[in-house]
């Protein structure tokens, strides 16, 4: 499945939410399938809070949000081992950490943590290494989407120690997540999934760095179906955040780090 346009980040890097469909009355059985079939899906409003990522549980949720912490790769080796594993991905466990570590919150004793190395474009496609944290509203057997139209964007605290190629906050929604219906899977064209709207990130190295993404500031790479972007950013309808590594268009990526804590919106 393709997740991302590898080559394509490295050299950028050197009708949703609650609107519900009607029918008439006598829609036959053919329009009711339909209908089912392009629902719109169900919609919250989160509380700024994310995730403050205090416990060893990869799961994270309240009334709103529920999302998973998980580490997608198709190639290379990472840290924990998402090679290999269905689909190339594999739960995250929040690692602990002493008192002061994280510099930007003393108090903190749990943050994501995540590694890896050379994975390389294979001939024709592209690969991918990929930080995700869902939020997939309301439950497991009922997802939906978040509506954060009272929010600027998303913040978190990160040291995001990596290659010349960097990383990319990437924010998915209805139009570009294929639980929206919007977006093609396994498709060469225009039409693809997992072109997510997106904004580079400063490379902090080994220091803790506060970031703060506005939804305006993401931008598309453009291998896959349009999104609205800028001011128009569908912050009603959003599905997850990942943390793309950038690969490079040729060659192996060199090591990487990310830590990542305190997930908000602001």
């Amino acid at each position: 499945m393709k997740r991302c346009c590898a080559g394509a980040i490295a050299a950028s890097l050197a009708g949703c939410g609650s609107v519900s469909s009607t029918t008439g009355s006598d829609a036959g059985p053919a329009d009711s399938a339909a209908d089912a079939a392009n629902a719109p899906l169900r919609s919250c409003a989160p509380a700024p809070l994310i995730t403050n990522v205090e416990s060893a549980q990869p799961g994270y949720g309240d009334t709103c949000i529920h999302g998973t912490w998980t580490l997608e790769a198709l190639n290379g080796i990472t840290m924990p081992v998402a090679v290999g594993q269905p689909s190339n991905r594999v739960a995250v466990v929040p690692e602990a950490i002493a008192a002061g570590f994280n510099t930007l919150h003393t108090e903190s004793r749990f943050a994501v943590h995540v590694s890896g190395s050379g994975q390389e474009n294979p001939a024709g496609a592209s690969t991918f290494a990929q930080l995700n944290a869902s939020l997939n509203a309301v439950s497991a057997t009922d997802i939906g989407t978040v509506d954060a139209s009272a929010y600027t964007g998303i913040q978190f605290f990160a040291m995001v120690n990596t290659g010349t190629t960097g990383a990319r906050l990437t924010v998915a929604d209805l139009f570009t997540d294929p639980v929206g219906k919007q977006c093609a899977v396994g498709v060469t064209d225009k039409t693809g999934c997992f072109d997510h709207p997106g904004a580079h990130l400063i490379i902090s190295g080994k220091s803790w760095m506060k970031y703060q993404v506005p939804f305006a500031s993401l931008q598309q790479i453009g291998f896959g179906n349009p999104s609205p972007t800028g001011v128009n950013f569908p912050k009603q309808a959003i599905t997850n955040l990942k943390w793309d590594i950038g690969i490079p268009p040729t060659g192996a990526t060199e090591a990487w780090e990310l830590w990542v804590d305190d997930v908000t919106f602001y």
